[in-house]
């Protein structure tokens, strides 16, 4: 399947997702309390405390190999499976321990029904992995836009009818076994359960690096959820978790969908061709002329949005979110430097910059969280700062890009990013940045902006207008 192709699916079905969750997401906000989603945020953040170690890479790893023998997938697939049971031990131990040092019952059946997705995630991996790999974008992004749909169904059903905090729990386990089955039906033939040990040294040095990379992140941020649980309460976790929860569905399914297939193309292109410099530039383009002005003009519009969508009872999460995305735009200017460490085979460098930003950033969020939850999350900004004074000197030697190259990009997206949310400016400046500005005039501001973000493409002549010419044209997906 082509790139372009690829990203009309997955583009198309991420749509869908987003729309889904985010639909889910506003019921499941009116339905329970800050306090409830509290409770669920600190046992997905104990559990993402003790699931550092899945962040092993080892999908990354498939996909990345040049040759797959049937004793690699076979080790990939025993070294996943004793992972994954170790994780499942690991979060039914604590759903007994954790309780007491928050003087909650109500986390302990969470964690115990969140035990249950690793131990099915055991026969997801193979199947999941290798539709990737193999670019079936199509039946991917159906999967997972099967699959948020059953998980908002079941969450908004039982929270409607009083399941509190349990409603989510239950909601992920009937989401990871409806997962396993369809991409098992999609490839049965990556069905397996043959184990195998073969080669695994050279797996396991490549996860220890994918850990230190990726897993130092996942641990410092769900330590500092924790600790903002324990400094500030489940409520105030419950409200930063609001506001992170938008902030991710924005980042995952957007920038998370783009680089996915960017990611199975650069691997692609690299193995057959040793280049990677045009993809991952014309990806950067179309990623920061999409992203920066969405992420910026919801930072300019945190207040009203969260007054509009979730209600007044959850206005304190405005705050963390205009910071929070602006610590995305910040964080985009280095876009897919995982990807590039990945595939330059230079995950132990990436390793010692994520230890520096990640534990940098944990100790500005904790300081933070000892004052309330605005200054706790400066301390995102603050962490994206540091990881753009390390990456962006790395970025043209990995990409083989010339720093002429970047630099153009960053000024046409700057000024696509100034012409979309200037109307939006002037709006919120004019009502005083009032969480109850009329709707009707941040319509207005917003499709301003949109109309000066499409004249701006034009201008500059930008590729991404020609992708969104061809994604709406009639019969799009057959020509690509």
């Amino acid at each position: 399947m082509s790139v372009r192709r690829s990203l009309a699916w997955t583009f198309s079905g991420q749509i869908a997702t987003f729309l889904i969750s985010f639909a889910g997401s506003v019921a499941i906000a009116r339905l329970l309390s800050p306090h409830e989603l509290g409770v669920y945020a600190l046992a997905v953040a104990t559990v993402g405390l003790i699931t550092v170690v899945a962040t092993l890479g080892l999908s990354a790893y498939l996909i990345r190999e040049v040759e797959l023998s049937e004793e690699r997938l076979a080790t990939a697939f025993t070294v996943n499976a004793m992972i994954n049971i170790a994780l499942s031990l690991a979060i039914l131990a604590l759903s007994f321990a954790l309780p007491r040092y928050f003087d909650d019952d109500s986390v302990g059946p969470v964690l115990r029904l969140l035990s249950i997705p690793p131990l099915v995630g055991i026969f997801e991996f193979l199947p999941g992995t290798m539709v990737q790999r193999e670019m079936q974008f199509k039946a991917r992004s159906l999967i997972l836009m099967l699959s948020t749909l059953l998980s908002t169904v079941i969450t908004i059903l039982l929270a409607a009818n009083g399941f509190s905090s349990m409603s989510m729990p239950y909601a992920a386990v009937a989401v990871s076994i409806f997962r396993t089955v369809s991409f098992s039906v999609v490839v049965p033939h990556h069905v397996s359960l043959k184990i195998s040990l073969k080669d695994w040294h050279q797996i396991l040095v490549f996860g220890l690096r994918m850990i230190t990379v990726s897993g130092v992140g996942q641990l410092a941020q769900r330590a500092s959820e924790i600790i903002l649980g324990m400094l500030l309460g489940l409520t105030v976790l419950g409200i930063y978790s609001r506001a992170s929860n938008l902030a991710s569905l924005i980042f995952t399914n957007v920038y998370g969908t783009a680089t996915n297939v960017v990611f199975a193309q650069l691997s692609k292109t690299f193995r057959e061709t040793g280049e990677i410099r045009e993809t991952y530039l014309r990806g950067l383009e179309m990623i920061l002329a999409l992203m920066w002005p969405l992420v910026l003009g919801l930072a300019v519009l945190a207040r009203p949005a969260i007054n509009i969508i979730y209600g007044p009872k959850w206005d304190e999460a405005a705050t963390p979110l205009s910071l929070l995305m602006i610590a995305q735009f910040v964080t985009l200017s280095f876009g897919m430097n995982w990807e590039l460490f990945v595939i330059r085979d230079e995950t132990a460098k990436q390793t010692k910059y994520e230890t520096i930003r990640s534990l940098v950033g944990l100790v500005f969020f904790a300081a933070g969280s000892l004052i309330n939850l605005g200054a706790a999350t400066i301390g995102r900004v603050l962490e994206a700062l540091v990881g753009a004074a390390i990456y962006l000197p790395k970025m043209t030697q990995l990409s083989d890009a010339r720093p002429h190259e970047l630099t153009r990009i960053y000024v046409n997206s700057a000024g696509l990013t100034i012409a979309a949310i200037t109307p939006s400016i002037v709006v919120m400046f004019a009502y005083r940045w009032s969480a109850v500005t009329p709707p009707s005039v941040i319509a207005l501001g917003v499709t301003m902006g949109l109309v000066f973000w499409l004249a701006a493409l034009r201008y500059l002549r930008h590729p991404l207008l020609d992708e969104i010419k061809r994604l709406i044209s009639i019969g799009s997906f057959g020509r690509a």
